[in-house]
């Protein structure tokens, strides 16, 4: 885990959990916005993924180990002592989820983007292969999990740096593509327990996740303050892209008014 912190006084800290596939030095221009903005940030790499570890690289034994993992991060975050918003792009957000559902970590807010709560059915056809391949719930080898970087994003600048990036998992495990199926078949149950602020932000552009789908799982979230956007021309990577000012114009908003409801002066 890292933290960029800022020298002046802070509004709050906020916590990033990256998607499959990538890493942290993906959200390094987001960390710095939110730095801009007056917010502490820490994240680090999740198990299997970046420089966490090589030998099991695409693979957990437990989907634990990420719950685990954030709890450590938000603990940390905690001791500042300030409002602490958790960020989960893609599978991030599969995890913030489940943490919430457990009441592992007690947040102020809570940020969705693109969550991996499903996939869309052109994904799911083109893994109709593995369901003869996944024989034992335990298998340790891996198989390419043949997402399209251009899925993720269809900026030129980001897509070279995918192209050029050994730490990408692009392999992963049969147990892993399990355990993340069954979080996902089991992802609208018990969605009422989650009772932070919840912002929300699909991409309609998206050929991994059922954005329909997705909208009425996270409407089942027990809170007042769930705002849902959607957006057009971004694909499914919401801030792997150059421009992020529209994305981030809603976080941002949310962010203040988080600010408001809890009463922080900053």
């Amino acid at each position: 885990m890292w933290k960029w912190e800022i020298e002046n006084k802070a509004k709050g800290t906020i916590v990033i959990l990256h998607d499959m596939i990538e890493h942290h030095k993906y959200y390094i221009d987001l960390i710095s916005k939110f730095n801009s903005i007056g917010y502490h940030v820490l994240m680090g790499d999740l198990p299997g993924q970046g420089q966490t570890t090589r030998m099991n690289k695409g693979h957990v034994e437990d989907f634990k180990q990420y719950i685990e993992r954030l709890t450590e991060w938000v603990d940390v975050a905690n001791r500042y002592e300030l409002p602490v918003i958790v960020v989960g792009q893609g599978l991030g957000g599969l995890i913030l989820a489940e943490a919430l559902k457990e009441e592992s970590i007690q947040i102020d807010g809570a940020i969705f983007l693109n969550p991996l709560f499903t996939f869309k059915q052109s994904f799911i056809n083109r893994k109709n292969l593995l369901k003869s391949s996944i024989r034992l719930s335990r298998d340790e080898s891996k198989f390419k999990l043949g997402v399209d970087l251009s899925s993720f994003t269809s900026d030129n600048k980001w897509l070279e740096r995918y192209s050029k990036d050994e730490l990408l998992t692009e392999e992963v495990s049969y147990h892993w593509y399990s355990l993340i199926n069954e979080r996902m078949n089991n992802i609208e149950n018990d969605m009422n327990l989650i009772h932070v602020d919840v912002l929300c932000i699909h991409s309609n552009e998206n050929d991994i996740i059922d954005v329909d789908r997705n909208v009425h799982i996270i409407k089942k979230v027990d809170n007042d303050y769930l705002k849902i956007v959607r957006l057009n021309n971004i694909e499914h990577g919401i801030f792997q892209r150059e421009n992020i000012s529209v994305p981030f114009y809603h976080v941002e908003r949310f962010l203040d008014d988080i600010q408001h409801r809890i009463g922080f002066m900053g």
